[in-house]
Formats: C-alpha cells, sequence, structure tokens
C-alpha cells in the first residue's frame, strides 16, 4: 500500500468516526493546555520573587540585637540594643564564620534640602563593605563609599533614586552639595553638608520593606553618622562564609553579648529581620513542591490520555473488524493494518497536543494583559513547558494505542469475515 494512501485513509477514518474520537482529544487538548498554562504561572511567580531577592541580594542577614526578656512586666529587662562602631569591628575580627559585616545605622525621619527642594529620606551610616554584602545597583558615573572617606570622615553621600529624583530632577547631580538634618544624640536637630558622589538606579520590585527599601535613602560614612548621631545604632547586616549561617549567628551572638552584657547564648537576643539564605532557601523548596505537583498532575493526564487512547482504538476495532477482515481477504497484508491504526491513533494525539499548545498559550497570551496582584509576574511561556509534555503524550498514546493496533492486525480472516464473533 503507498505510504500517502494509508495517510488518506487513517484521516478518512478519523474523520468517519469522529463522534468517537472527539471526547478523547478534547481530554488531551484540555489537559495539555491546563500543564502548559500551570507550567507558565508558577514560572513567571518563581521569577518574580527571584528577581525581588537579587534586587536586594541573597546571601546576607539584616540583623538587631534584643536584650534578653525573663519576665515581661519588667520594662528595664527588655528592649533593644544600641551598638556601637567597636561592636561591629570586634564582631568582624573574632568571628571565623562571618565573611563580612557592616553597621546600617539608621535615622528614620531626616529631610534632605537643595535649593529650595526637600524631601524626606532616610540616613543612613555604613561602611564600605556594605555594597559587598547588600546590592547597590549605582548609576552611571557614581561611586561607593570607601575607606578614604571613612578614615576622614568626609561629608560625602550617594543617594537613593527617590531622593534624586525630588531634590535634582533631571539636571545633574554627582558633585552638587544638600543639607541634611540629622537628630543628635540630645534630640536637637542637626544640618550637615554633604556632597553627592553617587546615586542608586531604581531596581526594586513593589512591596520592599521599609527597612531594605534604597528608593529614600541618603548613604553617609559610618563615622560621620556616628559623629552626628551620638545614640548608638540597632541595625547591622552580615555575610556568612558559605554554609555557616548559624555558625556565624552563635558567634557574633556571644560577641556582643560578652560586650554588652546580656546572655550570649540565647537565639531570641540575636533577631533576623531579614534573612536572605533562609529566603532563598524557602523559594527553592517551594518551588521544589510545585515542581513535584505539576510532575504528578502532568503524570495523571498522561495516564487518563493513555486509558482514553487505548479505549477509544479498542473500540474502534471492534466496530472495525469486518472492514480489516474484507481487507485481508483482498490482499492487504496485517502490518498495513496495524499501520493504519496506529497511525490514526498518532494523528489525533498530535493534533489534539498542537490544539492544545496553542490553547495554553493563547491563555498566558491573555493572562499577560491582566493588572495581576502584587508580587506576581506575568506568566512566561516556555518552549519547553510545551514540547516535554507533548512528546511524553504522544509517547504514553502510541503504547496504548500499539495493543489494540496488534489485534486488529492479527484477527484471523475468517473470523473478521464473520464479523468478529
Amino acid at each position: 500500500m503507498n505510504p500517502l494512501l494509508l495517510v488518506a485513509e487513517a484521516c478518512t477514518s478519523i474523520l468517519r468516526d469522529g463522534r468517537r474520537i472527539a471526547p478523547m482529544a478534547a481530554g488531551i487538548v484540555w489537559g495539555v493546555a491546563s500543564v502548559f498554562v500551570l507550567v507558565a504561572i508558577t514560572r513567571g511567580f518563581e521569577t518574580t520573587q527571584r528577581q525581588a531577592l537579587e534586587a536586594l541580594g541573597d546571601e546576607f542577614l539584616l540583623l538587631r540585637v534584643n536584650k534578653p526578656t525573663v519576665n515581661r512586666s519588667d520594662t528595664n529587662v527588655g528592649g533593644f540594643v544600641r551598638l556601637e562602631g567597636d561592636d561591629i569591628i570586634a564582631a568582624r575580627e573574632a568571628s571565623m564564620a562571618v565573611d563580612l559585616i557592616s553597621p546600617k545605622a539608621f535615622d528614620w525621619r531626616s529631610r534632605a534640602y537643595r535649593d529650595g527642594e526637600q524631601t524626606r529620606g532616610q540616613v543612613i551610616g555604613v561602611s564600605p563593605e556594605y555594597a559587598e554584602i547588600v546590592h547597590v545597583p549605582l548609576a552611571p558615573g557614581s561611586r561607593w563609599l570607601d575607606e578614604n572617606d571613612m578614615a576622614q570622615e568626609l561629608p560625602v553621600t550617594v543617594i537613593g533614586p527617590r531622593v534624586r529624583s525630588d531634590l535634582f530632577g533631571e539636571e545633574p547631580y554627582l558633585g552638587r552639595q544638600i543639607q541634611v538634618g540629622f537628630r543628635g544624640g540630645d534630640g536637637d536637630s542637626l544640618m550637615r553638608k554633604l556632597t553627592v558622589i553617587g546615586a542608586l538606579e531604581d531596581e526594586e520590585l513593589a512591596g520592599d520593606s521599609v527597612y531594605l527599601s534604597q528608593r529614600s535613602v541618603i548613604f553617609v560614612p559610618f563615622p560621620v553618622f556616628e559623629r552626628m548621631s551620638a545614640r548608638g545604632f540597632m541595625f547591622f547586616v552580615m555575610r556568612p562564609h558559605d554554609g555557616l549561617r548559624d555558625e556565624a549567628l552563635s558567634e557574633v551572638r556571644a560577641i556582643l553579648g560578652d560586650r554588652q552584657g546580656f546572655d550570649g547564648a540565647d537565639p531570641g537576643t540575636l533577631i533576623p529581620y531579614f534573612d536572605a539564605i533562609e529566603r532563598s532557601e524557602q523559594i527553592d523548596a517551594v518551588f521544589g513542591g510545585l515542581q513535584t505537583f505539576l510532575v504528578a498532575v502532568g503524570a495523571l493526564i498522561l495516564l487518563l490520555g493513555a486509558v482514553g487512547v487505548a479505549n477509544v482504538v479498542l473500540m474502534s476495532v471492534t466496530a472495525r473488524t469486518f472492514e480489516f477482515g474484507l481487507r485481508r481477504a483482498l490482499g492487504c497484508k496485517a502490518r498495513w493494518i496495524f499501520a493504519q491504526v496506529f497511525l490514526e491513533a498518532a494523528l489525533v494525539c498530535v493534533i489534539a497536543g498542537v490544539l492544545g499548545f496553542a490553547l495554553g498559550m493563547g491563555g498566558v497570551t491573555l493572562m499577560g494583559e491582566i493588572d495581576l496582584p502584587e508580587g506576581f509576574a506575568s506568566p512566561q511561556a516556555e518552549l519547553d513547558a510545551a514540547i516535554l509534555p507533548g512528546i511524553l503524550l504522544l509517547g504514553v498514546s502510541l503504547v496504548a494505542a500499539a495493543w489494540p493496533a496488534l489485534r486488529a492486525a492479527r484477527i484471523p480472516v475468517v473470523r473478521a469475515l464473520q464479523g468478529g464473533r
């Protein structure tokens, strides 16, 4: 039999048995489209979470030290501890598990002024290591704080994108001066002129924590902050050596406990306000679980598709027993009967898979036009999300169709001409 004639016969049989084949094909279409959309949504959400983490840095901890509270009614026991620069130096020198550490000294309610323009901001005193711990995306032409700025206590600053926009707009800002109000140790407001040496690019995503946001920051060398705001500080950032997160926390807690007079063995005294390492592990765990779930859903769809294909092909073979017997009696070889039945199943699966892919792509495109809740990115359609399930579905379906096709090819001619009784 001519192969082209074989394909034509298979297409004719599919059209003739359309009512029987349609429910099975519709199930395949819906299954492929569903898996494709689920994978796209998962990839979009995962991308958003990882981008948000990368915009901050994924190997650091933002920490605050608390005094241990034994009796909550005793207000003299609890509360946060105000640190000094020497505390951070001691932790840096004495801890073997800490890679980098920097103070992050906040003055929350500061205002910055320039030529009649003003804006709210957070003055933050840091050391040069801060940019190696936390992601600090500098705008072109900018430079970060260095050891010379620290040693000479130079009045320089790196400003956030919102501060730059409010004070300078589209004007040049490098080398220009701004005035910033500090709160002194006695509560009085102090004004200080700072020279802008850099600005940050706005790479943050919506919903960033106020403790982590860099849109309204005014970074200054820590000695400048310490001299102008002599009230100590509460927060610092730390990057442990690889795999030594718990050891670093334990060592720093003990060092600060000895210096500040609290129990360094109490894990409640060192509070992670943000733990990028733990969040990265949580993201891996969550999306690893989602991938397992999607694999299970895909396997179930494949199983149902295989059962449907085998059932439909078997019914078709039973209904066409006399046809196959007549063809055999007229000289058609058994392998051509097998090939026709097998080809019919393959064509149905391929067509249904392509339609399912098109339906899934349409759904993903439509969802991309919708305003999704904060924290969600548009679904990301990836070709491997369709190709792999499609190949597996085709393979499983063909395996399921093999037995009915083989049964059709092996049925005795006389029995087939008698109607398969």
